[in-house]
């Protein structure tokens, strides 16, 4: 099985104003009374956090911290600050999605994603690839009948995407949610229904055919989390890899979402940590992908408080940390400013309309960067 490539932080470069220079400004604007922070048009400028970002520990740990992040973000010129002085990879959202790059059988568009990088590589930021095979595909991928067609079109929409990004994508998730959500069994999508469960295997072999250098996951949902159904999750991944190291198939990590939903969820250390433990003795590692928390469910958890938010940021990563080869940590977005409502906005019952990232609505900082913060520095 082939190794991920080292990890080498590239020095830090700015052309316009050096980290010293960001973190005194954010000092100033934050020792200035918000009431004089206005422009001549009467609407407020958003705030930065003052403190320095977690970049500054993740690369003196020499730690792969990353984001999700949207083009609108690095367009913003707050939005964009917020994610340099925090991470040093990024995980386009949508951008490299089969919906976003394959629309239409063989013709390809990837301006969105190019533009992704470019910013990554401005930046000296590492980009973790998201996602080449997944349930929710086009129309027309789903639309196709025989096994032949299907395995032919996952090959070229593979090894196009990742040959395109062979020198900016150092790590992919391969396969995404190969299982269903709240259940251990393996999805009915198009892949599995021509080409049976060997279609996980064939993906990565793909994926590994196209940039032998890669780091390849496989992504899946509630594996940090306490249930009987959850543990069953845990241990189906654990067969699908074992069965896929045994047939010497290029498979790197297993990545762990993590979006917790605070009142209905609880982290499960000692099934996690088993869990970690299992994929490093096969010589797999661990990603946590896709770290966030949700408040919809806080009515049912009467001592929770926005200071618990970064006991679960922190023990998530720990457990991995401790227990399993931990590759690196994913935040689904930093900022709830410029985040899009999920799909329980329209609750009536929701206590919020988005999820729960690093900084709130007005940029400022939640105890998740603290909590973030304990976890990476004890590594």
């Amino acid at each position: 099985m082939p190794t991920s490539p080292a990890f080498q932080i590239p020095p830090r470069t700015s052309k316009k104003l050096t980290v010293r220079d960001r973190m005194n400004r954010r000092r100033f604007l934050a020792s200035v009374p918000l009431a004089l922070l206005y422009v001549h048009t009467g609407q407020a400028l958003a705030q930065v956090p003052a403190a320095a970002g977690l970049r500054v520990l993740a690369d003196r740990k020499s730690f792969r911290f990353g984001s999700a992040i949207d083009l609108q973000n690095i367009n913003d010129p707050i939005a964009a600050e917020i994610y340099i002085d925090n991470v040093n990879s990024i995980t386009p959202r949508n951008e490299l999605k089969w919906s976003a790059t394959e629309k239409r059988p063989g013709v390809f568009s990837f301006g969105s994603a190019d533009r992704m990088v470019a910013f990554a590589r401005k930046n000296n930021m590492r980009v973790y690839g998201h996602t080449l095979i997944w349930y929710r595909v086009p129309g027309w991928v789903s639309d196709i009948t025989d096994a032949k067609t299907i395995q032919a079109t996952m090959n070229r929409h593979i090894k196009q995407v990742v040959t395109r990004y062979k020198n900016s994508i150092d790590a992919w998730d391969v396969v995404n949610e190969p299982l269903e959500y709240d259940a251990p069994d393996l999805r009915d999508c198009v892949f599995r229904r021509l080409l049976g469960d060997d279609y996980i295997r064939m993906s990565f072999d793909m994926a590994h055919q196209a940039n032998p250098g890669a780091t390849l996951v496989l992504n899946e949902t509630h594996l940090e989390k306490k249930s009987d159904v959850f543990e069953q999750k845990r241990a189906r991944i654990l067969k699908i890899v074992e069965d896929l190291v045994a047939k010497k198939t290029p498979i790197n990590a297993v990545g762990l979402q993590a979006h917790f939903r605070p009142g209905l969820d609880r982290i499960d250390p000692e099934g996690m940590g088993r869990f970690c433990a299992a994929l490093k003795d096969m010589g797999v590692g661990v990603f946590i992908t896709e770290l966030d928390a949700s408040c919809h469910f806080l009515n049912r958890d009467k001592g929770f408080t926005p200071a618990s938010y970064a006991d679960i940021f922190s023990e998530v990563i720990s457990v991995a940390a401790e227990h399993g080869d931990l590759k690196g940590v994913t935040v689904w977005g930093m900022s709830e400013k410029y985040g899009e409502p999920d799909e329980k906005a329209t609750d009536p019952a929701a206590a919020c309309t988005k999820r729960v990232n690093l900084y709130d609505e007005n940029n400022a900082p939640r105890s998740a960067v603290d909590g973030i913060r304990r976890a990476i520095e004890a590594m």
